[in-house]
Parts: structure tokens; C-alpha cells; sequence
């Protein structure tokens, strides 16, 4: 078998013992610094795949959050939506997305429109009415579809022309 090279050295004289075993030590010392690191590595590595983890997982909750709540706006319509007539006369017109477009509604739907009872949605590429209560709802779950809520107007106490009502459903 063959002798080590430390053995050697202190066989020849040239390495005392005392430098043998400082030698061991230092060895040592070196590859527990070397584990260290890797050790602070595979931690890291671990700490970084936890955020990962954690943010893909919120990803997923938001997902799921988005799902839930654009099946629950699609209900709220399908259900409450009024339907319209196949022969109206009367052309609606409105703004949505910077265009001007029309729905045809009867007499009936112009004024539940005007006094504000109705409120116009946008699904599926077609326009719906809906009871204003149930926009509201629809507006906190998925505000894109609620084309535009009616305004609450408080009137103004000082207004002078207070006394003086405008129609709004004249017909020129």
C-alpha cells in the first residue's frame, strides 16, 4: 500500500507534526466554507421558488376572483334583462366607446329610460336593459359592460330656476 505524501514528508524530516495537523485543520475549515455557500445557495434558490410560488398562486386567486365575478355579471343580465321589442319605432340614441349608437325601444322603455328605472348594458356584442338597481350590482362586479348609470342630480338650493321642469323626452 502506498504511503500518503503527508506520511512521506515527516518521514523525511522536511514537515513536523505539529504542520501535519494544521494542515488537516485547514482542510477542514476550507471544505465547511465551501458547503457554506452552497448551503446559503440552495437557500436562496428555495426562498426565490417560494415567492414564485406565492405569486403565481395570487395570480391564480385573481384568475379565479375575475371568472367568478364575470359569470356572476352574466347571470345578473340574463336574468333582469327586459326584453326588447321586435317592432319599436323609437330610436334610442347613446354614446358608448366614443361612437354613437342606437337601440329601438317603445314608448314605455323611452320613459322608464328617461325617468332613469333602466340602464343600457353592453354583452356579447349586443346592447340590454336592465333595471337601474341591478346595473348598480353589475357596475361593482364588471364595470366595462355598464354602458352609462344615470346621474343622481341633487337639485341646487339657490338654483333660481328651480320651479322651471325640462322635459327630457320631447319628440321634434
Amino acid at each position: 500500500m502506498a504511503i500518503s505524501l503527508q506520511d512521506q514528508l515527516l518521514k523525511a524530516g522536511l514537515a513536523s507534526k505539529k504542520q501535519a495537523n494544521k494542515a488537516k485543520a485547514d482542510k477542514r475549515k476550507k471544505k465547511s466554507k465551501t458547503a457554506a455557500p452552497d448551503e446559503d445557495a440552495q437557500l436562496q434558490a428555495q426562498a426565490q421558488k417560494r415567492d414564485k410560488d406565492r405569486q403565481l398562486n395570487l395570480q391564480r386567486e385573481q384568475q379565479k376572483l375575475l371568472k367568478a365575478n364575470l359569470s356572476q355579471a352574466r347571470q345578473i343580465i340574463e336574468s333582469n334583462r327586459v326584453e326588447m321589442p321586435k317592432k319599436a319605432e323609437i330610436k334610442h340614441q347613446f354614446s358608448h366607446l366614443k361612437f354613437v349608437k342606437t337601440i329601438h325601444v317603445d314608448k314605455d322603455l323611452q320613459a322608464q329610460l328617461f325617468r332613469g328605472q333602466l340602464t343600457i348594458v353592453f354583452m356579447d356584442e349586443k346592447y340590454w336593459l336592465i333595471p337601474t338597481a341591478q346595473a348598480h350590482r353589475l357596475h361593482a362586479l364588471h364595470s366595462e359592460w355598464v354602458v352609462e348609470l344615470p346621474k343622481q342630480e341633487a337639485p341646487d338650493e339657490d338654483d333660481p330656476y328651480a320651479d322651471y321642469e325640462i322635459p327630457d323626452d320631447l319628440m321634434w
